[in-house]
């Protein structure tokens, strides 16, 4: 199947850009309106096979493979029921990502291009143990309003169409607050745009792309 072999890619991708650490992160594909494919607990994204990509149901509890699913299925699901658009879901732990959802540091987009094309509007998610009933509400209701989300203290979500689109997202997300923590280490002054200068781009963005 074409779809398990994107995951396999993209954990693999994941893997050796060091968006992950160790056996953590997961990442997700959904298949059709009920079933979605996710990671075995303690999978190695950069070595994923076939037997460790788990088929489970978006609106109940049923799963079905040979080990079980990651713990962090919850939010998956969550972000699955409540973003009709959302197909992929990726779960990261970016080093200057990390960084920033560890600490209060404001994340502001309106900076270059690529974090106003890709990222938008970054929400965080109050702090909750990986794999809680908590962390999965929490998450799902923010994703309503960002398709990236900083979890506090624990790592990265960001959904959308396909994989490679999350990808994008993870590494802007990243170059994003690596800039912002090297330009504050530095003292240096970083010139933000402005919230009507990154509306306005979005619009003209938007503008190009059906007149192409």
């Amino acid at each position: 199947m074409q779809i398990r072999d994107d995951i396999k890619r993209y954990g693999k991708l994941l893997h050796e850009k060091g968006l992950t650490i160790g056996r953590s992160g997961n990442i997700s594909v959904k298949l059709d309106p009920d079933t979605f494919l996710i990671n075995r607990a303690g999978a190695d994204l950069g070595s994923l096979t076939d037997d460790e990509l788990i088929l489970c149901n978006i609106y109940t509890d049923n799963w079905k493979g040979g080990a079980s699913p990651s713990i962090e299925r919850g939010f998956h699901q969550g972000i699955y029921r409540t973003c009709p658009d959302a197909t992929a879901i990726i779960h990261s732990h970016p080093f200057h990502s990390m960084l920033v959802s560890c600490s209060d540091t404001p994340i502001r987009t309106d900076l270059f291009r690529e974090s106003m094309a890709y990222l938008g509007k970054v929400v965080r998610v109050p702090y909750s143990h990986a794999g809680s009933q908590r962390l999965a509400d929490e998450a799902a209701i923010r994703a309503k309003d960002s398709q990236v989300l900083i979890l506090n203290n624990h790592g990265v979500v960001v959904w959308g169409k396909s994989l490679d689109e999350c990808l994008i997202k993870t590494e802007s997300l990243e170059i994003l607050c690596h800039m912002q923590l090297a330009a504050a280490s530095a003292g240096i002054k970083l010139n933000y745009l402005g919230e009507s200068t990154m509306e306005e781009f979005c619009r003209y963005l938007k503008y190009i792309s059906q007149h192409a």
